[in-house]
């Protein structure tokens, strides 16, 4: 069992005088005022304070009343019950040494409680630290003219070997850049190699075909 209390009070001719009657309630960041956890006062002291009796409740709080709201509103004040959750956490306060220090572990943060908001720089996941394999269509073959690229006109399939080996098929996205409809129809893998074959559908006005694909390994 965890209780907090906090006081409330006005000074008058250099004394404390209790603040009684005043609604007291810890919200987590975010959350509304009517589900916020209710304090309560003792005895018209000034001193309000409740118990957390759950370890799921324990965590980052806002200290919020109705002193110049009647619907609530912060009154600039947090608090800590317990061992702090990953609501307490400001943007970009974890870095990798944090992480390589074991100070932060997964058994200490909720699921789905961290974003990238939370995540120093490093943890950021651009393209140029994705592991990939990116082709366009200079790198494809037309099953009627053998060129590369293929054309959209005399071709009905387009094959692609990927240059890097894989122990399982890969993600792969198909970006289209020219006025025909060309989709995926095909992934194979043989051992570690991974042949992908492209349909070509209905074509406009598009030749040669102009497109990317994108591998990326699971």
């Amino acid at each position: 069992m965890y209780k907090y209390g906090i006081s409330y009070y006005k000074m008058k001719l250099g004394e404390r005088v209790p603040l009684s009657g005043v609604d007291v309630r810890l919200l987590r960041p975010g959350a509304d005022w009517v589900n916020g956890l209710p304090l309560t006062e003792t005895e018209t002291s000034g001193y309000y304070e409740c118990f957390i009796t759950d370890e799921e409740d324990c965590g980052y709080y806002e200290v919020w009343d109705d002193r110049g709201n009647a619907n609530g509103s912060f009154s600039g004040k947090t608090c800590t019950i317990g061992k702090l959750d990953a609501r307490g956490l400001q943007n970009d306060c974890i870095y990798g040494n944090h992480i390589l220090d074991g100070v932060v572990t997964a058994g200490k943060i909720a699921n789905e409680a961290v974003g990238l908001n939370h995540l120093g720089a490093e943890f950021q996941l651009p393209l140029s630290k994705l592991l990939y394999e990116l082709q366009d269509q200079d790198s494809g073959v037309g099953d009627t003219t053998l060129s590369s690229p293929a054309s959209c006109h005399d071709d009905k399939y387009i094959t692609h070997v990927l240059n890097k080996e894989y122990v399982v098929v890969p993600h792969v996205v198909l970006t289209n850049q020219c006025n025909c409809f060309l989709y995926i129809s095909d992934i194979a893998l043989e051992g570690t190699q991974v042949t992908i074959t492209i349909t070509v559908g209905n074509n406009f006005d598009a030749d040669p075909a102009k497109y990317q694909l994108l591998a990326i390994p699971f």
